[in-house]
C-alpha cells in the first residue's frame, strides 16, 4: 500500500507526463499535417507596447530590428544546440529527477513562457524517446514582420533534417521526426530587462522552405 507521500508522487508524475504527451503531440515537423505552437500569453501579462517604429526599421539596417533577428537566431541556435546533444545522459538524468530548467538553463535566456515551456517539454520527449536530433539544420532567412519598442514578430521557415532513432530511422513525426523538411510560421517576441525573448509562437510543416 502507498504512502500519502507515494500517491501523491506518483499522481503527480502522471499529470507530468500526461502533458508532456499532450504538448509534444503538436511540436514534430515530419509531416505536413503536424502544427507546432505555444499560444500567446494573457494580454494582461505582455508588456505594453510604448509606441510602434518607424517602417525603416524592419529592414536589415534598423537597430531594433537587428537585435530581434540576433536573439531569434541565438534561440534557434541554442535550441538546436541541446537538441543535437546525445539523448544517453540527458534520459538518464531526467529519469534521476533532473528538471528541464537544470538540464537546459540557457533556455531561459531566450525563451519566455508559454515558449519556454513548450521548448523544454519538446526536448523532453526527445531525449525521453533516445531520439538523436538532427544532424544539420537551417534558419533560412527570418524576417522581422512587425515591430514596436517592446514587442516584434519574426516569420521565417526553418529546414533540418530530422530526428532519428538508435538505428538511423526517422523518429515520430510528432517529435521532429519524418525525414528531413521544414517548417514555416512566427514567433513573437518581447523585450524582458532589456533582452528580447520569444514568448509564443506557432509553425506548421511543409515539405521545403
Amino acid at each position: 500500500m502507498m504512502s500519502i507521500g507515494q500517491h501523491a508522487a506518483a499522481q503527480k508524475w502522471r499529470l507530468s507526463a500526461g502533458m508532456a504527451i499532450a504538448a509534444v503531440a503538436l511540436a514534430g515537423c515530419g509531416s505536413a499535417a503536424s502544427v507546432r505552437t505555444a499560444p500567446s500569453p494573457s494580454t494582461t501579462s505582455t508588456p505594453k507596447e510604448a509606441g510602434a517604429t518607424s517602417t525603416s526599421a524592419l529592414g536589415s539596417g534598423g537597430s531594433l530590428a537587428t537585435a530581434v533577428l540576433s536573439s531569434w537566431e541565438s534561440a534557434q541556435q541554442t535550441l538546436y544546440g541541446y537538441l543535437q546533444a546525445p539523448w544517453q545522459q540527458d534520459r538518464a538524468n531526467l529519469v534521476a529527477g533532473e528538471s528541464a530548467a537544470t538540464l537546459w538553463p540557457n533556455l531561459a535566456n531566450y525563451f519566455a513562457d508559454p515558449a519556454l515551456k513548450s521548448e523544454q517539454t519538446f526536448l523532453v520527449g526527445v531525449k525521453m524517446g533516445q531520439l538523436n536530433g538532427p544532424t544539420s539544420f537551417d534558419l533560412g532567412r527570418p524576417k522581422v514582420s512587425a515591430l514596436a519598442s517592446t514587442t516584434a514578430t519574426v516569420t521565417g521557415c526553418i529546414y533540418d533534417t530530422g530526428t532519428t532513432t538508435a538505428t538511423g530511422q526517422p523518429g515520430p513525426s510528432n517529435l521532429d521526426g519524418g525525414g528531413a523538411g521544414g517548417y514555416q510560421g512566427s514567433w513573437n517576441l518581447v523585450l524582458v530587462s532589456g533582452s528580447w525573448q520569444i514568448t509564443s509562437f506557432k509553425t506548421s510543416s511543409v515539405s521545403k522552405c
